[in-house]
C-alpha cells in the first residue's frame, strides 16, 4: 500500500482450484482473506496481480482494489467492507478472476 508496509508469500486459490503462491503486502493479504506459506511453493500466479478475483470499494471520492484470496470470501459473495491502511470502503464491485491463455497453432 505504501511506505513501511512489508511484503511476503501467501497462497491464493485459483478458479481451476490450485493454489498459488503470490507476492503482496501484509496488509492487503489480511484483508483479502489470504495465508501465508512458508516454504517452496509449487506455482506462482502466472498472470498479472490485476487478474486475480477481487473486488472495488468505495469511500467517498476513494476507491481502493482488493484482490481476495478465494472465490468464497465473504467480500467476493455478498459484499460488505473492508479497512485498508485506516480508512473503511464499502464494496461497490466484484470482479471476478480473468486468465489469458496463450493460442499456439
Amino acid at each position: 500500500m505504501g511506505r513501511g508496509d512489508s511484503f511476503s508469500y501467501f497462497g491464493y486459490v485459483s478458479d481451476d482450484t490450485t493454489t498459488y503462491g503470490v507476492k503482496m503486502s501484509v496488509l492487503v493479504a489480511s484483508a483479502g482473506g489470504f495465508t501465508g506459506v512458508s516454504g517452496p511453493v509449487a506455482k506462482f500466479w502466472p498472470f498479472h496481480s490485476r487478474n486475480m478475483r477481487h473486488v472495488w470499494g468505495k469511500n467517498g471520492a476513494a476507491r481502493a482494489r482488493l484482490p481476495l484470496a478465494t472465490a468464497s470470501n465473504t467480500l467476493y459473495v455478498s459484499g460488505g467492507s473492508f479497512t485498508l491502511g485506516g480508512t473503511t470502503y464499502v464494496v461497490e464491485g466484484a470482479i471476478g478472476e480473468k486468465r489469458k491463455y496463450n493460442c499456439v497453432a
